[in-house]
């Protein structure tokens, strides 16, 4: 089918990643015990094939690690994790070229759409690209974490595209090409080495010719 969206992960995706742990490192420091519980609870989440609640989920994960109760584990996720580190990202710069790269993808007559494992909060707002978009959502939204294909198969149905037709671009092997590849979506690898991984149909390093480099999948029917 020939392609109708192109998709993008936020984290190390639209950005370098090195960029972000420079400027987290003061904030790692402050709230290490807390950042290794939480991405210990977030792999754990990942093995779960049926979640029913997912913020209950992973307060009562996090709960068992801090040993304070699931309703202040929940206030301090939302307080420090989801909104304290989110504001680091007013310094992290994007990609060169990403900007103009949305702008060619949109000229192409193609939808845009963002899905991390984040809430997506201002980040788009910090990197000056939040124009851009026709669908923005968290995995967190449909109760899952990649690579679950459940985060996947909403993304397309929010852009009203089938997965066959959607292009997404990530940083992370496990979680955004083998998710996406399982989804049936075509796949960008974005990696600084251009490392090939069996799941990715194109690996880049940047966005300077990405218009360029899909268009062999922009002609796939």
């Amino acid at each position: 089918m020939a392609v109708k969206a192109v998709a993008f992960d936020i984290d190390g995706t639209l950005y370098p990643n090195w960029r972000m742990h420079l400027f987290s490192i003061p904030f790692l420091m402050s709230h290490l015990s807390l950042v290794m519980a939480f991405s210990k609870v977030r792999k754990e989440i990942r093995k779960v094939d049926k979640i029913d609640h997912f913020k209950e989920l992973q307060a009562s994960l996090m709960a068992e690690k801090l040993k304070i109760s699931p309703e202040e584990t929940g206030r301090v996720i939302d307080t420090i994790i989801y909104g304290k580190w989110e504001k680091i990202f007013r310094r992290v710069k994007p990609y060169r070229g990403l900007a103009r790269t949305l702008e060619e993808l949109k000229l192409q007559g193609l939808k845009l759409g963002v899905m991390s494992d984040f809430p997506v909060g201002n980040k788009l707002n910090y990197f000056r690209v939040d124009g851009h978009w026709d669908v923005t959502m968290s995995s967190e939204d449909t109760g899952y974490l990649k690579p679950h294909k459940a985060p996947f198969l909403a993304l397309a149905e929010k852009l009203g595209c089938s997965p066959e037709e959607v292009i997404y671009v990530g940083n992370s092997h496990e979680y955004d090409m083998k998710g996406a590849a399982a989804a049936g979506m075509k796949t960008v690898y974005i990696h600084s080495r251009k490392k090939k991984v069996p799941e990715a149909d194109l690996t880049i390093s940047n966005y300077n010719n990405f218009l360029r480099e899909i268009e062999f999948l922009l002609r796939e029917e």
